[in-house]
C-alpha cells in the first residue's frame, strides 16, 4: 500500500525554468511506502 505526501505533482519554480529551462516539463510525485 502507499500513500500520497503531495495531492498535486511539484513543479518548478519560475526562477528554476530561468536557470534550467528542461526543468520546465518536470513534475515530482510523491509516495510513501506502508508497512502492512
Amino acid at each position: 500500500l502507499i500513500k500520497l505526501v503531495n495531492k498535486k505533482p511539484i513543479t518548478p519554480s519560475r526562477e528554476e525554468i530561468e536557470i534550467n529551462p528542461r526543468a520546465r516539463s518536470a513534475k515530482l510525485r510523491v509516495a510513501e511506502k506502508l508497512e502492512v
